[in-house]
């Protein structure tokens, strides 16, 4: 018998693959099936977690996968910038990886992200133009798909929320009355301005990666996919990745190729493999005990996250998830059940805005007005009904790093993303406050303002800019959207080659995820991640 969550027969590790892909998250379900379209091509995908369970799919539980077992459930070191605080960072652990546990918005990012891209980073080949039609050709998009900016017939659905709470609807005309533009369509001609978010939701259920592209072809007879197994290293001969090495109910095994690995572990397991694999800073490896194999000094590096700080008011009425009993709760996911409909049918997270915290920059600012009155991911909820504003820094100054504390692969990196101290101009910091800011404006609008029945302590004792900086220290929180540590780029500093995704120094080793970001996006990172896997698969195949 298999070993429990093994979808392969244990005997076929003997199997000389052609490729190997570590993780099968966003990226790695979209290589597994580009890959094996090619049946001639023997692939293998290697994920430490199990299958999707039952609150990864309904759209509105996708925070109580926090702290599970599908959940990795990192924390930061200690921020100097955050009042010491330890940040939690949550990472799925599970088949789609993180596009399995988080809010499934569907958003590009601005073509200026990605001309800085090509102009400033070295990616010839990724501004704008090149990489719209590539956007649009795995999109289906159920509601704009007539559109010269949008596709059908792609493998990722995407469409717009089927259910809305009428103070969302009221948030984002109290953006509107208070000056901004109204937004239909984020991933149109323009992103800035108030409106709803787009989703990878498909008939009321996820319809991340895992279900658009791996489940569609599980059962070609050359893909096989193991579950359960933490990757330990990348086995490196004379310079070349030969295969894999992974701890399997507690005991070392290994697996052989004759043609690539593939790292699609995301922006803290891609850089952690490569690490204790040997590919990374020497001086640093050597100090952890790691036996340096090749000197790639940016692996790890050039962190960067969305910083998110939330406040909120409590509501008049009472009404949202703030409002939900036990019989809402069991009500509720009958609908959902039988009909994919209703409030459990999305995230809670669909009213947003794209702004500018100065005249002379892009929108450099993410807000969302959310029908919920919570604290720290929901773990802790207010005890009347209310809403909470969220305001996401898009364009962070801070760099911070991932580096090995131990070679013991089972324990984890220190992930340190230095926030604020490393930023020397203050922005970051400058930019919150100005969100904090924007979204009390739009709390004090109307439809708005008449709903509202005044904001939450803390917050509501700061007013300054110095109250409202130590606030932000005190109460920022991660957007789950790591992303840089292995940068792609054409420079001979870069570790992944922008146009073949391969590990500069190593042969037979490629990259496609988060990590190899050259710079952070202006929007949620999920749909740049299957970019990425797309264009990868692509190079690789080639």
């Amino acid at each position: 018998m298999p070993p429990p969550g093994a979808t392969a027969d244990h005997r076929k590790e003997a199997i000389m693959y052609d490729t190997i892909i570590i993780g099968a998250g966003s990226a790695g379900c979209v290589l597994a099936n580009r890959l094996s379209a090619d049946e001639n091509r023997k692939v293998l995908l290697l994920e430490a977690g199990g299958d999707q369970p039952i609150n990864s799919k309904v759209p509105s539980d996708w925070v109580t996968l926090f702290n599970t077992d599908a959940d990795w459930g990192y924390y930061t070191t200690a921020q100097a910038g955050c009042r010491g605080r330890r940040i939690f960072w949550p990472r799925g652990k599970m088949m789609g990886g993180s596009g399995s546990m988080n809010a499934m918005i569907y958003i590009r990012g601005l073509p200026y992200d990605f001309n800085l891209w090509e102009e400033e980073m070295g990616c010839t080949g990724w501004g704008w133009d090149s990489v719209l039609p590539d956007f649009i050709a795995c999109e289906h998009n159920a509601n704009h798909g007539n559109s010269k900016l949008h596709g059908t017939g792609g493998p990722l659905h995407v469409e717009s929320p089927g259910y809305r709470h009428p103070h969302e609807e009221a948030w984002v005309q109290a953006g509107v009355n208070a000056g901004y533009d109204e937004n239909v369509d984020f991933n149109g001609e323009n992103q800035e301005g108030f409106g709803f978010f787009q989703f990878t939701i498909k008939e009321g259920m996820r319809s991340g990666t895992n279900r658009a592209y791996l489940i569609p072809v599980q059962d070609r007879p050359n893909l096989d996919v193991i579950k359960h197994v933490l990757v330990t290293r990348v086995l490196i001969e004379r310079g070349r990745a030969v295969g894999v090495e992974y701890l399997r109910n507690g005991q070392p095994e290994q697996v052989r190729t004759d043609g690539e690995v593939i790292l699609s572990a995301g922006a803290i397991g891609t850089p952690q493999i490569m690490m204790l694999s040997g590919l990374g800073p020497a001086d640093e490896l050597k100090a952890v005990g790691v036996e340096p194999l090749a000197n790639i000094p940016e692996v790890g590096k050039n962190l960067q996250d969305h910083i998110n700080v939330a406040f909120s008011y409590y509501t008049r009425e009472h009404t949202g998830i703030g409002a939900w009993d036990d019989a809402f709760i069991a009500e509720s996911f009958k609908e959902w059940e039988e009909s994919g409909t209703g409030p459990r049918s999305v995230p809670w997270v669909a009213a947003g805005a794209h702004v500018r915290s100065r005249p002379d920059v892009e929108p450099d600012i993410q807000l969302y007005g959310a029908a919920s009155p919570h604290r720290d991911y929901t773990r802790f909820m207010s005890v009347k009904a209310g809403m909470t504003m969220h305001c996401t820094l898009q364009r962070p100054q801070s760099r911070g790093e991932i580096t090995l504390l131990s070679p013991d692969p089972v324990r984890y990196p220190a992930i340190d993303p230095k926030y604020f101290v490393s930023d020397p101009t203050g922005q970051d910091l400058a930019t919150l406050v100005e969100a904090i800011r924007i979204q009390r404006r739009v709390a004090s609008s109307d439809p708005l303002a008449s709903l509202l029945d005044g904001e939450m302590s803390p917050s509501v004792e700061c007013q300054s800019d110095a109250d409202l900086e130590t606030y932000v220290r005190s109460h920022c929180m991660t957007l789950y959207h790591p992303s840089s540590t292995c940068r792609m780029g054409k420079d001979t500093d870069a570790v992944v080659d922008s146009d073949s995704f391969a590990v500069n120094g190593v042969d037979g080793l490629h990259v496609a995820d988060a990590s190899v970001f050259p710079r952070m996006i202006s929007g949620n990172l999920n749909a740049t991640v299957i970019l990425v896997a797309e264009r990868a698969a692509k190079a690789i195949a080639a």
